[in-house]
């Protein structure tokens, strides 16, 4: 075999790894916004406006508030994703190679701070902005990773600006608007892994050593959307709300490098999308004391179809078919007013994945989740309070199959079989305050 296809090779790698990468990014959704919320397990947010940080989920619902408030929040995020397989070589269908491709904990921690600001502007008219982001990952392989060319590293990084405004069409009826401005960076790549460095360096009678860099993708990108939202207050003991965060579309442009391919040394871009989220949701007082949330949110991720990398010299390369389903996550919370000092919540979600085995790679760190919460208020003065909450996230094992062309005839194919488990644990802790 020739030099000319080793590098075909690469360049049919690269391009696979790229799609997994980014498709784990865009299909990672943050709900960390909201230290009282994570207590209910988001159960019933959009309808449940305790503080500022109900923005987010729903810009109707900060008609509520009477004085102007202030709410902040940093959430802190230990993942635990492991996956255990082996990774095969086969050329003509014929398997020349394979080797153990396991590893644990690939998703590293994160801290996720957010603000919101909120005040009347008159009797029917509140204003407010929110800082906080909605989607965001990090998942990075050690160098001696047996399928490195399947996944690397890929961190994608996003904050989102919301300013909005809620109009009180009556008194039991208000509806929001808001306008949101995100902010996106992305790092993906891909390297030779131990096990086919060999093969790679007798294709192409040179040495390939491991680690080095097949597709490196940097870029970033600001992306516009909007948001909507209806609160209803039917009774003085229940809140029915209904929310929407429309598909923001973003076009990373950066650097792509290779040191294996020299054409790929350009300037590109990768269109990424972060898919619309509707949530319907409702909060019960059962009496003065206790009360129960629930929610069902939709995001829309059918709309992510498929990947596509374009490179300067006017190069378009469809990556992958992603063909991811669209997902609902539905809760369940409650919310207990012991005293005066101090608020009580509980709350369970069951989170649904949205890629089936067909479409898992080893960068995607998503199946269906169960989600079980705990959390309080601490009310320091009659202006001030303290939220914290802890959540358990455990991840049903999932079966990942995975089989890639390295070069461009079919002929030579690289086969990932195991499977992935996940875990996390998040703590959150919030400030809010009125003037």
């Amino acid at each position: 075999m020739t030099q000319q296809f080793s590098l075909r090779t690469s360049v049919c790698i690269a391009l696979a790894t790229l799609a997994s990468s980014s498709a784990l990014a865009a299909g990672f959704q943050v709900n960390e916004h909201s230290a009282n919320g994570l207590g209910r397990a988001m159960a019933g947010q959009a309808a449940k406006p305790e503080n500022a940080s109900i923005l987010a989920t729903n810009p109707a619902a900060i008609g509520v508030f009477k004085e102007a408030e202030f709410s902040s929040s940093v959430s802190f995020i230990d993942p635990n994703v492991d996956v255990n397989g082996t990774v095969n070589y086969a050329v003509g269908g014929q398997v020349i190679a394979a080797a153990d491709a396991s590893e644990d904990d690939i998703a590293n921690t994160a801290i996720v701070p957010s603000f919101f600001y909120t005040r009347p502007i008159n009797e029917r008219v509140s204003a407010g902005v929110g800082v906080f982001t909605t989607y965001g990952l990090t998942s990075d392989y050690s160098d001696d990773f047996n399928a490195l060319h399947f996944a690397d590293t890929a961190e994608v990084k996003s904050v989102t600006i919301n300013p909005a405004v809620s109009y009180k069409v009556n008194d039991t009826l208000m509806v929001g608007l808001g306008l949101s401005a995100t902010f996106a960076d992305a790092q993906i790549n891909s390297a030779v892994s131990e096990s086919l460095s060999p093969i790679l360096s007798a294709n192409a009678q040179t040495t390939i050593p491991a680690t080095t860099s097949i597709f490196k993708l940097e870029g970033d990108d600001w992306g516009y959307g909007w948001n909507v939202g209806v609160f209803w207050q039917p009774t003085e003991m229940t809140n029915i709300a209904l929310s929407h965060r429309a598909e923001t579309k973003l076009t990373l442009d950066g650097e792509v490098t290779s040191s294996l391919t020299a054409s790929l040394n350009q300037p590109g871009s990768l269109d990424l999308n972060l898919a619309a989220i509707t949530e319907l949701a409702i909060d019960q007082k059962i009496n003065q004391q206790w009360s129960v949330q629930a929610s069902a949110v939709f995001t829309d991720w059918s709309t992510f179809e498929k990947l596509e990398a374009n490179l300067a010299d006017g190069t378009d390369f469809l990556i992958k078919q992603e063909n991811f389903d669209d997902s609902w996550r539905a809760a369940l919370g409650a919310t207990y007013i012991l005293n005066d000092e101090f608020t009580l919540r509980a709350g369970f979600a069951y989170d649904d994945g949205v890629v089936t085995v067909e479409n898992r790679s080893l960068s995607i760190p998503d199946t269906d989740r169960h989600w079980v919460s705990g959390g309080f208020t601490y009310t320091v003065s009659e202006d001030t309070s303290i939220d914290a909450a802890y959540v358990y996230i455990n991840g049903r094992e999932a079966n990942i199959d995975k089989t890639r062309a390295l070069n461009a005839e079919g002929t030579f194919t690289s086969t990932y079989t195991g499977t992935q488990s996940a875990t996390a644990h998040i703590l959150s802790v919030q400030l809010n305050t009125r003037f």
